[in-house]
């Protein structure tokens, strides 16, 4: 059956007028000076096809979970787009200015034909982006306490029990503890954390829950609308079928979305395409809602700082923290890993003669997350999985001498088993520095 708005088809905001995008995070070397013939060339840059892109939303966007969707199933709840989203939106966008079509092939082999073309298109992200600053997921070993004055982020990470303390974790993995004692309870915080807090968290300084809060980013409440079932012989109502949608809003501040605009900070959606695409109009999650896509400069993906893989040696061990949501054959563990716990064989790059060589010891890991999908070369849903969601951190001690470039490889890689997942976009994962514990005190 068809449906239609009972309140009217959605009202679009006009998308503003943006300042161009400054880099981000990238090393200073590589950052031209403001007003300077780099900086001009870099500005102009974004305005060709490029290979890094934001969309605007400029509707509240649809991310169902893979629900049954009939008269029984309640409202999704509204949902941040998952990378399999942004690389159906995408890899449209890429097919459309290629001329290439979507035929039904007849029988299932020559449907795969098809659609072997466009899934083997790479993507990465996506990321928030708000004006020049990318936000990322806020890291599992992050907690809030509190509320209002006495609100503060607390630090959890691996370390050793104290004698005679235990738990059932698998052997060989240590705890992941409170770095201080806590008094209270667990209170809000923002989902999203500023690129540069990101990076002081990282580092091991402290993060002020305030700051977190003024520079991050918490998804307001669903923009939840009602619909009508249509029956499509008559063209009219279906008495008594009503259902209900809810649409992620991405407006920087709920008055803004309330005066139908997105204020002068618009929050973006950042991605990287292995084909460059051009400035257009694009269909982004259910109901065909519809963003703006924009090339920006190759410099606002994200970037390491100055030294931050040989910090990474120096420490002797390193954090993987995922900014994307992961998919993994043994659940939260990645399959990768042998039953010592260390890769056999760098899964980052099969073709690096230089290989790091990682032994997992701890993980935070949050609640799994549900996902499915329609497969459009079978028209058959897919099978729904349990995706290890972002923000999920994994601490590992370097086992032997690691290079640097080995270590580069890993920087917003895909850690993902299967190479279609690492395709989608799913997995992507920042390394840091951390220095291995021993396993007691």
């Amino acid at each position: 059956m068809a449906k239609k708005h009972r309140k009217g088809p959605p009202r679009y905001s006009r998308k503003p007028q943006e300042k161009p995008a400054q880099p981000v995070g990238v090393r200073r070397s590589a950052v031209p000076q403001s007003g300077g013939a780099g900086a001009a060339a870099d500005v102009a840059g974004a305005a060709r096809p490029s290979r890094t892109l934001s969309l605007t939303p400029l509707a509240p966007i649809i991310v169902r979970s893979g629900r049954p969707f009939d008269g029984w199933t309640g409202v999704d709840p509204a949902r941040f787009p998952p990378p399999s989203t942004l690389a159906g939106c995408l890899r449209t966008a890429w097919a459309r200015a290629q001329g290439v079509g979507f035929p039904l092939a007849p029988d299932a082999e020559s449907a795969a034909a098809s659609a072997a073309r466009l899934t083997g298109l790479a993507l990465a992200g996506p990321l928030l982006l708000r004006g020049s600053t990318v936000l990322l997921p806020k890291p599992a070993d992050a907690l809030y306490f509190g509320h209002g004055r006495q609100a503060r982020c607390v630090r959890a990470e691996p370390r050793p029990f104290d004698t005679g303390c235990g738990a059932d974790l698998p052997e060989g993995l240590l705890p992941v503890q409170l770095s201080r004692p806590v008094e209270g309870k667990p209170g809000p915080g923002p989902s999203w954390w500023a690129w540069q807090d990101w990076l002081d968290f990282r580092r091991g300084g402290e993060v002020a829950h305030a700051d977190l809060q003024q520079r991050g980013w918490s998804p307001p409440a669903g923009d939840r609308r009602t619909h009508v079932a249509i029956d499509r012989d008559r063209q009219a109502a279906v008495e008594g079928r009503l259902f209900q949608t809810e649409g992620l809003e991405f407006a920087s501040d709920p008055s803004d979305a309330a005066a139908g605009t997105f204020g002068d900070e618009p929050l973006r959606l950042l991605a990287r395409c292995a084909e460059p695409l051009g400035a257009a109009l694009v269909t982004l999650g259910g109901e065909r809602r519809l963003a703006a896509m924009t090339p920006e400069p190759e410099s606002a993906w994200p970037q390491p700082p100055d030294g931050w893989f040989e910090d990474i040696v120096r420490a002797g061990g390193l954090s993987l923290t995922l900014v994307t949501p992961a998919v993994f054959a043994a659940g939260y563990l990645p399959g990768w890993l042998d039953a010592d716990r260390a890769p056999p064989d760098s899964v980052f790059d099969a073709t690096s003669p230089s290989r790091p060589r990682l032994h997992l010891r701890a993980a935070a890991v949050d609640r799994w997350q549900p996902h499915s999908g329609w497969d459009l070369a079978r028209q058959q849903p897919r099978p729904t999985r349990k995706l290890v969601p972002a923000g999920a951190t994994y601490w590992f001690a370097l086992a032997g001498d690691a290079e640097l470039e080995a270590l580069r490889g890993l920087w917003l890689a895909s850690v993902c088993d299967d190479e279609q997942d690492r395709r989608d976009g799913f997995g992507l994962a920042l390394p840091a520095p951390w220095t291995p514990v021993a396993d007691s005190n």
